[in-house]
Formats: structure tokens, C-alpha cells, sequence
């Protein structure tokens, strides 16, 4: 399902060609970590390395479900390592630019890790997000991604916000698919941001995100944290750390957000 709602076609040296999915949204605005995903495709197949290892994305105006082009321009191609900046481009205006390295991950525990661990209940024990559970607002995202926040974040889905700012849950494909690095991308923007905890409920459009691939994951759920640190003059910022089932992390995201101007809390 995944490769589908995000296949690439080339249409010409460094153009491809892509059709985005509106089942990938939040209400009406479509999903910023699925819209990375066809252009990051774009990046591999124009590069030849195998892997994103750094995704810098700024988004410029919001894209609607319909046909797309995306431009790669390759800055570095390397043996190891590839630099390039893709463009998005829907209806003849640029509506997202990507800076993208790319190289070859491994599945090699890390030299260094002094990232806190991210500590959670079995899944099982967790509460998943229903694509429901806005008053009349479809997140038609969490019928491809199961998210499901730890217990004592359980209250954010009832409507009573702990001001903490902060989240931790799991995330995984309904489809069941093993995780990789597209996948880590999707799951760095697939949680609830972190104003829910301050009961604003609305969507909060990101502006630009950055998402570090650092190895490959093994199978199973991705463990996530999220925390933001500071909300000021309609912008917050969100931190993601994405450990895999073996505990190591593969994944780290930060981005800059716009506040939601309106605040409907969930349905029970």
C-alpha cells in the first residue's frame, strides 16, 4: 500500500512523476511526513544510494490529492554519499523543497548512544488513535499508520490536556509491513503534535521539518517520544526520537509549527 501511494514514474533526466493520495490527511491537509515520501524516492532513483540518511523539509503551501512532479537537483553524487534538493510541484507552483543526503545504512548498533531510552507498555497496552475520534474530522492518516499513545497520555483522547507537552507511544503500519527508513520518515510526523497536551486540538501545520536516518530498524513497532520545548508568538517546536523493537534508535526529527487557531477536543 505504501509503495503505491507513493510510486514515482520518470517522466525525464531528474523529473518524475507521482500521484498523491488523499487518504493520507488530517482532515483536509494531507500528511507532511507521507509527502516526503515520493520525493525522497525521487532523490534515491536519481542518486543510486540506497538510503536517505538526512531530510530537510521546508513546506511552502499545502498540496491537494491529484497529480504531481517532482525536480531533483543533485548538488554532490559521491560513492558514499549524495546531496541533492527535490521540489514538489502541483498545478505549476512549487508546494514543498526537500534537501536530502543520501548513503547506505546498516543494522549495526551504534558506537554511542546517549539518548535517553524511551521506556512503554506492550502495545496491546497502549491507546490507539481511531481515525474517528475528531468531532467531525477524518484522520484518514491513522487508517495506514497505528499510533498508539502510552497510558498515562490516554487523557489527551478524552479531551483533558496535562500542559506537559511531551507524548510517547508506538507506531507501525496497519498493514503490518516491517518498518525501514521511509517508514521511520512517516512515523516522525504520524503523532498527535505536542500542543494536544496543552488542549489545543486543532491542526498544527508544520513549516519545516528535519529528520535524521541513523541505522536501519529491525522488524516490529517503532517506540516514539516527542517533546516540545517552547510555544511563543503563534510558533512551537517538536522534537521525535524513534527507537526500533531492539531499542536502538534509528530516527530523530525536529520542526518548527504553527500553533492550531482552533481547539476541539477529541470524542470519548
Amino acid at each position: 500500500m505504501l509503495e503505491i501511494h507513493t510510486e514515482i514514474r520518470e517522466t525525464g533526466p531528474d523529473r518524475y512523476a507521482t500521484l498523491i493520495d488523499g487518504g493520507w490527511a488530517i482532515g483536509e491537509s494531507l500528511n507532511g511526513g507521507y509527502l516526503q515520501l515520493p520525493v525522497v524516492r525521487a532523490v534515491l532513483a536519481a542518486e543510486g544510494h540506497p538510503h536517505p540518511v538526512a531530510v530537510t523539509t521546508d513546506f511552502l503551501t499545502a498540496p491537494h490529492a491529484g497529480e504531481a512532479e517532482i525536480v531533483v537537483e543533485r548538488l554532490r553524487t559521491g560513492k558514499t554519499v549524495g546531496t541533492s534538493r527535490a521540489t514538489l510541484i502541483q498545478d505549476g507552483q512549487p508546494v514543498l523543497v526537500s534537501s536530502v543526503v543520501t548513503s547506505t545504512l546498516d543494522s549495526s548498533n551504534p558506537d554511542v548512544d546517549l539518548a535517553p531510552p524511551i521506556e512503554l507498555p506492550s502495545p496491546d497496552q497502549c491507546t490507539r488513535i481511531r481515525s474517528d475520534i475528531m468531532p467531525g474530522t477524518k484522520l484518514g492518516l491513522m487508517d495506514h499508520v497505528d499510533v498508539r499513545l502510552a497510558p498515562e497520555f490516554a487523557n489527551l483522547l478524552r479531551g483533558r490536556p496535562d500542559g506537559s507537552m511531551a507524548l510517547r507511544g508506538w507506531a507501525r503500519m496497519v498493514d503490518g509491513r516491517d518498518p525501514d527508513p521511509l517508514v521511520c520518515l512517516l512515523a516522525a510526523d504520524a503523532f498527535p503534535p505536542v500542543t494536544f497536551t496543552l488542549g489545543r486540538y486543532g491542526w498544527a501545520p508544520t513549516v519545516q521539518l528535519t529528520t535524521y536516518l541513523r541505522v536501519l530498524p529491525a522488524p516490529g513497532w517503532l517506540r516514539a517520544e516527542l517533546r516540545g520545548r517552547v510555544l511563543a508568538t503563534g510558533w512551537f517546536d517538536e522534537d521525535c526520537t524513534i527507537r526500533d523493537s531492539a531499542g536502538r534508535l534509528v530516527a530523530q526529527s525536529r520542526q518548527i509549527a504553527r500553533i492550531p487557531r482552533v481547539a476541539v477536543p477529541p470524542q470519548h
